[in-house]
């Protein structure tokens, strides 16, 4: 740790690693320390991670993703203890189970680290699972997780964290962190919607007891802290779902979502339900949430009102009696909706007599993708409805953003009245400044801090940044190399039919434009490696094909 870190005053210190990026969200990850004083004098630390999350790569820089580095925050899997020899975080708490919060967890054990035991709850718990098993894992080198449930106080790094339910996906939740010298709430991803049909609700009153209790520091999701007016609930959404899906009587109807959207997909079957519509599900990541919403307790198709039809047990029914559900909302290479736009093999079939349902709107980074598969499918003859299309057909709204609008930041600030501060993070430079207004607006003092790396003091006096310290990445480009790591037995690892995909690891800036270094892991981050490595990795993958 630099000079920054060497502040040992009694206090909360906390770091955002990765998230409060120039660039774009994502790769949110978020370093505490409780330092604290015992009677003896003695200066006491311990550490805890929050969330450990990808951004995804651009073409301009050919990386898959990027995250923050792990060197100084996780121990390096062969001593146990960080590269400077201190004692890793006590625990790795996560909000939520999306890619941005918890992607990076498989990437940095393929580096060798080791992780902290986490802690999160049943849905987030089972998405860490997958995402382990589809990496090929061992089974050895996993981390131990323990499930929590809203509500739940766990004793951690000197600190009693309490999780918080939030509305925004299954199973999210905020953080309330607290020490005997300074309390912090760190929401995760939030809105306020109580007819999200899953997982449990944010309460409000408790937010407000959270509130009166003491809160010094809100640090707080900015991602559509600027947009203001009337906020879409997910029950104004499946009504609009249900009418368009009665004017498209005598019609096929394929609708594509995000493989993680299951609030979506659940509005979906219950519009086709009152239709008389059944719903086919077809798509990998949605398979995979389904399942993993299954191991978590939840009757999916309970909920929905409806028997959820996989393609083969639905392909004698007729397209005009059907919904057919497939991924693609965001364009996605491979996704059901692209490969349908192509009339790959396998595809669910479109033509004139298709409505193409997108209810996702297109965020920047793909809309030319997104442009592109519209085309094609149009081009196939399919009238396509996106949420600008169904505005301007009167339908009303089908999507709605899962973080908080402006009405929601200023909900969420007057309950919990922090004492001291609100500090935005998860948005760029605009989103982070509307968050701080809002803040402003309500009397509360804001810190904003638009790069990653400050080391910031939560103590019963007031909140200071004590520091910088250089908040580099890690980039992932895959590669065709054969899997390092041992391989797994079938159905404990690695799938059967082919290798996963070996990433090569690259030391990059903090805004992930310049290349330190190459081809780096735990045991060597500050110094490119030979080529040779290459060709070891090469030489595994050649064996495994020829062996297998």
């Amino acid at each position: 740790m630099d000079a920054a870190a060497a502040d040992l005053r009694p206090g909360l210190y906390w770091q955002s690693r990765m998230g409060n990026n120039p660039d774009g969200i994502g790769g949110n990850s978020h370093l505490y320390e409780v330092v604290s004083q015992g009677q003896d004098g003695q200066i006491a630390r311990a550490r805890l991670l929050v969330d450990l999350g990808i951004k995804l790569g651009t073409r301009r820089t050919g990386y898959a993703c990027e995250f923050a580095s792990p060197d100084g925050a996780l121990a390096l899997a062969s001593t146990g203890l960080c590269r400077d020899g201190s004692a890793p975080p006590a625990a790795l708490l996560l909000t939520h189970s999306h890619e941005d919060h918890l992607g990076a967890i498989p990437h940095v054990l393929e580096m060798g680290y080791s992780l902290p035991p986490i802690h999160c709850t049943s849905f987030t718990a089972q998405k860490i699972n997958q995402s382990l098993r589809q990496a090929g894992v061992a089974l050895a080198a996993w981390p131990k997780v323990n499930i929590v449930k809203a509500g739940d106080v766990v004793p951690v790094a000197g600190a009693m964290v309490e999780f918080v339910a939030m509305d925004h996906m299954p199973g999210a939740a905020a953080l309330y962190i607290r020490t005997p010298d300074a309390s912090v709430f760190h929401t995760g991803d939030y809105k306020f919607d109580n007819s999200l049909p899953l997982g449990e609700r944010a309460d409000p009153g408790r937010l407000r007891a959270i509130g009166l209790a003491g809160v010094d520091m809100v640090i707080a999701d900015s991602t559509a802290a600027g947009q203001s007016g009337e906020k879409v609930l997910e029950r104004d959404i499946a009504k609009s779902l249900t009418r368009i899906l009665e004017d498209c009587e005598g019609r096929a109807v394929v609708a594509g979502i995000l493989g993680s959207q299951l609030d979506r997909l659940v509005s979906l079957g219950r519009a086709a339900a009152a239709n008389g519509r059944s719903v086919i599900v077809s798509g990998a990541s949605l398979a995979e949430n389904l399942r993993a919403l299954q191991l978590s307790g939840t009757d999916m198709e309970k909920v929905v009102g409806t028997k959820l039809l996989t393609p083969r047990e639905g392909q004698q029914l007729a397209a005009d009696k059907v919904l057919f559900v497939t991924t693609g909302a965001f364009a996605q290479p491979n996704s059901g909706l692209v490969r349908a736009s192509e009339s790959l093999p396998g595809a669910v079939t479109i033509d004139e007599d298709t409505t193409v349902l997108i209810p996702q709107r297109a965020i920047p980074p793909i809309k030319g993708a997104f442009g592109a598969m519209i085309a094609k499918l149009e081009a196939r003859g399919a009238s396509v409805i996106t949420p600008e299309r169904a505005a301007e057909l009167g339908y009303g709204a089908i999507h709605q953003s899962g973080h908080a609008m402006e009405g929601d930041a200023q909900l969420l600030f007057t309950l919990l009245n922090p004492r001291k501060m609100v500090a935005p993070i998860h948005g760029n430079g605009s989103q982070l400044s509307a968050n701080a207004r809002i803040a402003k607006d309500l009397g509360i003092p804001a810190l904003t801090l638009e790069r990653n790396g400050a080391r910031v003091r939560v103590a019963q006096e007031d909140v200071s940044v004590i520091g910088y310290e250089n908040a580099r990445r890690i980039g992932a480009v895959e590669t065709g190399a054969a899997k390092r790591l041992p391989r797994a037995a079938n159905g404990e690892g690695r799938r059967a039919h082919s290798p996963p995909a070996i990433y090569r690891y690259d030391l990059l800036d903090p805004m992930g434009k310049e290349v330190l270094a190459q081809n780096v892991d735990a045991s060597r981050l500050d110094k490119p490696e030979s080529a040779s490595s290459f060709k070891i990795l090469s030489a595994l993958r050649e064996s495994w094909r020829h062996g297998r």
